[in-house]
Formats: structure tokens, C-alpha cells, sequence
């Protein structure tokens, strides 16, 4: 298969795909044995492409990582540059499927894949055009205090990386721009949410002829991941995905010296309400927050703490506003805007979603939109947003701790500022909190909060599909994304051969 004709048939929704094997070394390799599995299109549970998840291939695709692994890195950072630059052109080139790929495949509406495209050109533009910035940056730590010698960049070797279902584009650039930059192999492993952006990451890979082993594409789950990190030749480990996985990945870290984590788990994401706050700016960063990839984003908000002498007000105008949104398929290529939230990604996601909406009615003073279960024309995982007003914040109530990772929202009345922070941040799970209000309120609590991304009038989620910092405690302490991600994928080394050193030498009075 071609580039071009998998872009003919996403535009003609021509389904399900034909799969050509995994991506491995270069070349498409079938798998012989496996399991096999299926991407389904969340608004209809329809078919889009079947494939064999093999432990076979995940063995081949380390081998074959390993067997390029010296070659990756020795690359000059002009020719990884030039990767990049090479890759965003082609990304730029090929916007429209991966867009309908988003659109098909994660549920996301017209808007917000086309948002999660520009952001992850955005990201490779900039890589591109600052490689001394980049390098610069990275070293710089391992530069204090050595005036002398030249500095480079050692990579930490063969990394592999999950790619989540609810960010597939804007991952896969970070991911690889980190590797790149840094010399490592990637083994790329599918969500099988994931699956036909990663065809299409395959095939442009392939067109772009990219260096043997740069990535390596493995089309499976979960499953076939942990048989990747299982490995003791992995040297580094790029993760985004639930609490409960990041614990098992930290303990296999053990058989490798050495290895490199950096994972990324949910928050218990808050907005805080302040009574200098305009009312439709907070219900609007709210309703983006919940309803973006249907609050199933790290990122995502669902607690919200308002000041109580303009809570009424507030919940009324959000439970009118919540209530009118537009819920529906998002394949429809035709229409550029969509509906403002799709489906959540399969049946399994819904029944979870409605076992929580029981514990949240359960816990709560007063439930405000009971979230339900949604039979559309189009027969997909759809669901309709929950608001519930709670009496207290309590951590220890499985509803109000848990990341719940759908469209639902919990709220809190505060009287005293202090008090609400105290609240925000009783959570192992600390990501975002985004503050409506004036600026300078809480440029003066911010030392009080623990979450890294603090948003000023803007929804937790952001405008980028990324926050700039992974969270604390369980979401993934404090490690950094963007560019700088490749710090956690190399090793500074330093070659001296300076005339300071070698005259101290030389004036050595014992010889």
C-alpha cells in the first residue's frame, strides 16, 4: 500500500483498510501468527481495520532496533535535523488523513483534530528551525562548571513508546522528535485506538526513507507494549496512559540500569471559580475542558471550585449551557466544524462512564445533569455529559479521587481562597488547574499550588493538545514535554583536549 491510495480511500471512506503488516526496519513485515485485532470507528462501532498483534514481531522489532541502534546514532545533528524538517513538510503535506484518521478513529470532532494538526506542525516546525537552541538547552546543566571541552550528546539507546488513542498525532511528533534529536531508536507500539494514524505514520516514514531502525511501528496494544518494556534491551520508555500502568511499567524499570522513564498519567484537573471571575468566560473554558476528546484527556477538567456568593448564578448558566451542546458522529468529512463533542472511544468506556455516574449521584448534594448513555441515529459509544454539586471535597470517595477520564464534572462551593487550594490540591493525581479570575490573585497563590500547569482564563486542557509539564505525585513527576523530552533520552558526554589542561600536565613536577 501507498501513501496515496490510503488517502484516497480514507477521503471515499472506503472500509475497512487492508493492513500490510508492521512497520519494522524499513520494510513491511505481515505477521505470520497473532492475535487478531480491531480499530472500530467509535461513532458508528464500525470496522476500520483489522491486523494481528504478535509477540513474534514484537521481538523482531527490538532486534532490528538493536541491529540499527549504532547507526541511528551516529547521525550528525544536521542529518536528525533533517529528519525532522523532512517530516514536517510531510505532515504539512498529508493534514487532511490525518485529520479523518482523528476524526474516524478517536471520536474527535472537525475542530479538535484539526487543532491537534496544527499543534503538532507547530511543535516540528519549531524543533526544526532550533537545533542550537535545543542542544544548547539540553547540555546546558552538564556545562556549569566545565568552561573547558566539547560537550555532545550520548543516546540512552532503543526507546519505546505507547501511542495513546486520544492524542495520536501530536504523540507520535513528540515522541519522535525527542528520539530523533537524540539518536535513539523507537519502537512505536498502537493503541488499537491508534491504528491508522500509525499506517499512515508507516507510510510516510516509508516515502520519506527514513534511516533503518530510526521507527519502528508495531500494531497491537497494550499488551504488546509490555512485552516491548519487558525487554531488558530498552533503554528508554515513553508512556501516556492510566495510573495503574505507569505503576507496573516504574516496577519493570529493574531489570534495566539505567532506564528512562517518562510517563504521563490523568489529573484531577480543577478550575477555580473566583469572585472577581466573568461568569461566561469560566462556563466557557469549562464546557472545553469536559467536552474536548470527551474528557478523555489527561488533561481534562472535572472538579470545579467556585466562590459561593456567585455559585447559583454560575451553575445555572453551565447547566443550560452543558445541556445544549451538540453530540454526534464526527466522520463526516463534509462538515469542517462538527458536532462539539463526539463519542467516548467504545461500549466498554460507556459502561464505565454510567457505573460513575451512580457513585457520583451517590456522593453528591445535588446532581445536576445526570450523565447518560446516548442512543443516536448513528448507534456509536455516545454519552451525555454529568454535573454534580458536592457538599465537600473528600479524597478518600472513590468518585471524587479517581480520574475518571469521561465527561464529568464535580462541583464545589468555597467561601475562603485558602481553603479551595487546600482542596485542589488534596489529590495524588496533580496536573492543571486552570484559574478564572484576575491574574493577579493568583500570581500571589501560586506558590501554594501544586499543579505545574497553572492556566490564567483559559480551560485546563489548553489550546495544545499537551501541557508543558506532566504532573505530579501519580501523573508523572514533574517531567517535561516538548523538545524537552530528549533530556531524559541521552547522556551528556564531553571530550577534552584543551591547552589549560594539557600545560598543568606537562608542568607536572614529578617527571
Amino acid at each position: 500500500m501507498k501513501l496515496e491510495e490510503l488517502t484516497l480511500r480514507l477521503k471515499n471512506k472506503e472500509l475497512p483498510i487492508d493492513w500490510p503488516g508492521h512497520w519494522l526496519g524499513g520494510t513491511w513485515r505481515p505477521a505470520e501468527r497473532g492475535e487478531l485485532r480491531s480499530s472500530m470507528n467509535p461513532s458508528r462501532n464500525s470496522l476500520l481495520m483489522s491486523f494481528k498483534e504478535s509477540k513474534d514481531v514484537v521481538e523482531q522489532a527490538i532486534n532490528l532496533a538493536e541491529e540499527h541502534q549504532n547507526e541511528v546514532a551516529a547521525l550528525s545533528k544536521s542529518e536528525r535535523i533533517d529528519i525532522i524538517t523532512r517530516l514536517a513538510q510531510a505532515f504539512a503535506d498529508c493534514q487532511e488523513p490525518l485529520i479523518q484518521a482523528m476524526q474516524l478513529e478517536t471520536g474527535k470532532p472537525a475542530w479538535e483534530a484539526r487543532a491537534d494538526m496544527e499543534a503538532a506542525l507547530r511543535h516540528l516546525n519549531w524543533v526544526a528551525n532550533h537545533e542550537d537552541e535545543i542542544y544548547e538547552s539540553i547540555l546546558a546543566p552538564a556545562k556549569i562548571g566545565a568552561p573547558r571541552g566539547e560537550f555532545s550528546l550520548a543516546p540512552v539507546g532503543i526507546t519505546a513508546g505507547f501511542l495513546p488513542f486520544s492524542t495520536p498525532v501530536t504523540s507520535f511528533v513528540f515522541y519522535f522528535t525527542a528520539t530523533a534529536l537524540t539518536g535513539c531508536s523507537l519502537i512505536l507500539v498502537s493503541s488499537t485506538h491508534a491504528s491508522l494514524s500509525c499506517l499512515l505514520f508507516a507510510l510516510i516514514a516509508d516515502k520519506l526513507d527514513l534511516p533503518k531502525g530510526i521507527l519502528n511501528i508495531v500494531f497491537g496494544s497494550y499488551l504488546s507494549f509490555k512485552q516491548t518494556f519487558s525487554n531488558k534491551r530498552i533503554a528508554g520508555v515513553l508512556y501516556t496512559g492510566s495510573y495503574e500502568h505507569c505503576e507496573e511499567i516504574k516496577k519493570s524499570a529493574a531489570i534495566k540500569t539505567g532506564r528512562q522513564l517518562v510517563m504521563q498519567s490523568g489529573g484531577k484537573n480543577a478550575v477555580l471559580v473566583h469572585s472577581s471571575a466573568d461568569l461566561n468566560t469560566a462556563v466557557r473554558n469549562i464546557i472545553y475542558g469536559v467536552v474536548k476528546s470527551s474528557g478523555q484527556l489527561c488533561s481534562s477538567t472535572s472538579r470545579v471550585f467556585v466562590y459561593r456568593g456567585i455559585a447559583k448564578e454560575f451553575i445555572s448558566l453551565l447547566s443550560d449551557s452543558m445541556d445544549k451542546i451538540k453530540i454526534g458522529a464526527t466522520d463526516d468529512f463534509e462538515d469542517k466544524t462538527g458536532p462539539l463533542m463526539g463519542p467516548l472511544y467504545s461500549k466498554k468506556a460507556v459502561d464505565r462512564f454510567l457505573r460513575f455516574q451512580t457513585m457520583a449521584h451517590r456522593a453528591a448534594k445535588k446532581t445536576i445533569l445526570w450523565g447518560k448513555s446516548l442512543e443516536l441515529d448513528e448507534g456509536g459509544s455516545f454519552v451525555s455529559p454529568g454535573i454534580h454539586l458536592m457538599e465537600h471535597y473528600d479524597s478518600s470517595n472513590a468518585y471524587q479521587e479517581n480520574v475518571i477520564f469521561c465527561p464529568d464534572l464535580s462541583i464545589y462551593e468555597y467561601d475562603v481562597l485558602d481553603e479551595a487550594i487546600t482542596d485542589i490540591n488534596d489529590t495524588k493525581s496533580s496536573l492543571a488547574l486552570s484559574f478564572i479570575g484576575e491574574r493577579h490573585i493568583i500570581d500571589e497563590k501560586r506558590h501554594q499550588v501544586n499543579a505545574p500547569n497553572i492556566l490564567v482564563n483559559l480551560p485546563t486542557v489548553e489550546v495544545e493538545s499537551t501541557l508543558p509539564l506532566a504532573g505530579r505525585f501519580s501523573t508523572g513527576i514533574s517531567r517535561f514535554h516538548g523538545p524537552a523530552m530528549a533530556l531524559y533520552l541521552c547522556l551528556p558526554q564531553i571530550v577534552q583536549d584543551d591547552d589549560v589542561s594539557r600545560a598543568i600536565v606537562n608542568d607536572w613536577p614529578y617527571f
